[in-house]
């Protein structure tokens, strides 16, 4: 079984599911990786020329790959691979609805947090984005994120 983490940018997700892998002893990918391996590109690269549509389809389709990774030989009790989502996996409803039937842990720092860390390091999809746009984009988003927990 595979764990997703997911949240907004900068929020921590691949920090975290690496300090996991290395504890748990299983891979990690992130789902940014992954895309820029496929795509033999940047994401500011490839959203510049095709846009964020595109680019948000292409993330889907790299998305629900990555259940391979749940093939992994494993102890069925633990996790077999941890997955960092990209920030915006969310947009698309099939994404959603494809997070609700996996294991999904939601880093959520606080928007104090968040800004600060953006302000360090701008992720691809704050570039030209101001703290007012990005704040709105991350309160749009919170019942996304939302979505994708179990509660059963």
């Amino acid at each position: 079984m595979i764990l997703y983490i997911i949240g907004f940018t900068r929020a921590g997700k691949t920090t975290l599911a690496n300090n996991l892998a290395l504890i748990w002893h299983i891979p990690v990918l992130d789902t940014d990786d992954l895309f820029r391996k496929a795509y033999q590109t940047s994401i500011e690269e490839f959203v510049s020329k095709r846009g964020w549509p595109a680019f948000r389809e292409h993330e889907s389709s790299i998305l629900l790959q990555t259940l391979k990774y749940g093939n992994l030989p494993a102890d069925p009790s633990r996790y077999s691979a941890i997955i960092a989502c990209g920030g915006g996996v969310v947009e698309l409803p099939a994404n959603i609805a494809f997070l609700q039937n996996q294991h999904v842990l939601w880093l959520a720092p606080n928007w104090d947090t968040l800004i600060s860390r953006i302000r360090q390091s701008p992720s691809a999809y704050c570039v030209n984005k101001s703290e007012i746009e990005l704040k709105a984009e991350y309160e749009r988003r919170l019942p996304l994120y939302r979505k994708c927990i179990r509660t059963r």
